[in-house]
């Protein structure tokens, strides 16, 4: 299967004929060539606790794209210029973690400048890259989070039509599901090496496993989680019970994406629900007497129902009483 970027070199040179397809090309591929070299491996520096957005976590970010856009990895629904831009999207839209954590989609402007450089060539590519990549996490300036609104719908870029906003949602999705193992260290967290405040991020990039599956029009979550067989009764309760609401809170907030995401793009309108699955694990044994249906998030909503939480779903999903039972199943060493 042809990677994302060889994907957008054929397009960009099978839509521009001479020498303008063979400099976009190149233009992509040495923006990333630098931005590997002088950006990303800098990121963990600037931010050592921080899950990884270096080059590991972009090339998910493509995969993740390429899957939520084709059955079978080919990308047919994209012009040679718009895979341009969402590749641009993709490389650059997490290089502000390098001045820091906070705002980090609000500085990709100056990375831009140093990347890609200043000529007034380069200003329209630049404003179509700090806008997308802008909208792909934060807050829109009337403080709420819909952030794609401001994103224009149509664009252009070389004088072909961009569907930009459709790229934005694109993005933004594609990095919600780029989530995983390969984004902490094992080594790191069993060193006790990760800041507090963040191991609860590494924790779960460590449970989770994401199947974007657009046969059957849903996304498929698979949490791995490790019981505690260590410490006293109370803190293995007190760290099931805070990591079970922590991973319910990030589905749900999965959830929202992808219905935020179907409505700003036509591309993403297919995938109807998130579909989740919890695997326990207790020392070297895999529990496997939970009785635990998996859950399916969707789009129905009946009148006059409140919305509802994992509980609400699936009454065997309660934290106290599935942490009571794990507990009994996986006693302490």
């Amino acid at each position: 299967m042809p990677t994302f970027d060889e994907q957008l070199r054929d397009k960009i040179l099978g839509q521009f004929e001479g020498n303008k397809g063979k400099e976009l090309a190149s233009a992509y591929e040495q923006a990333q060539s630098k931005l590997e070299r002088e950006v990303y491996s800098h990121i963990q520096g600037a931010e050592p606790s921080l899950s990884d957005h270096g080059a590991t976590h972009v090339s998910d970010v493509k995969q993740k794209a390429i899957r939520l856009l084709s059955d079978d990895g080919i990308i047919t629904d994209l012009s040679g210029i718009e895979m341009y831009c969402l590749g641009m999207f993709i490389i650059f839209h997490d290089t502000g973690n390098v001045y820091g954590r906070k705002d980090h989609h609000k500085n990709v402007a100056s990375i831009f400048d140093q990347i890609r450089g200043k000529d007034a060539s380069l200003r329209h590519e630049k404003t179509l890259i700090v806008r997308a990549t802008r909208a792909h996490t934060g807050t829109a300036q009337d403080g709420s989070r819909d952030t794609l609104k401001e994103v224009g719908e149509v664009d252009q870029l070389e004088g072909e039509s961009v569907r930009l906003r459709e790229l934005a949602a694109i993005l933004r999705f594609a990095d919600e599901l780029a989530e995983g193992p390969q984004r902490t260290s094992d080594f790191m967290q069993k060193e006790g090496l990760y800041e507090p405040e963040s191991q609860q991020f590494h924790d779960y990039a460590s449970d989770t496993n994401v199947l974007i599956d657009r046969r059957n029009s849903r996304i498929v979550l698979t949490y791995e989680i490790g019981i505690d067989v260590d410490s006293t009764d109370a803190i293995r309760e007190k760290r099931l019970s805070d990591r079970l609401s922590r991973t319910y809170q990030r589905i749900q907030k999965l959830n929202q994406e992808r219905q935020y995401v179907r409505y700003y793009s036509p591309l993403l309108e297919l995938f109807k629900s998130t579909e989740v699955t919890f695997n326990f694990h207790c020392g070297s044994d895999v529990l496997d007497d939970l009785n635990l249906m998996p859950l399916k998030l969707t789009d129905i909503v009946v009148p006059g129902d409140q919305a509802k939480e994992i509980a609400d779903i699936n009454s065997a999903y309660s934290i106290d009483a599935l942490v009571e039972t794990l507990l009994s199943k996986c006693p302490r060493r």
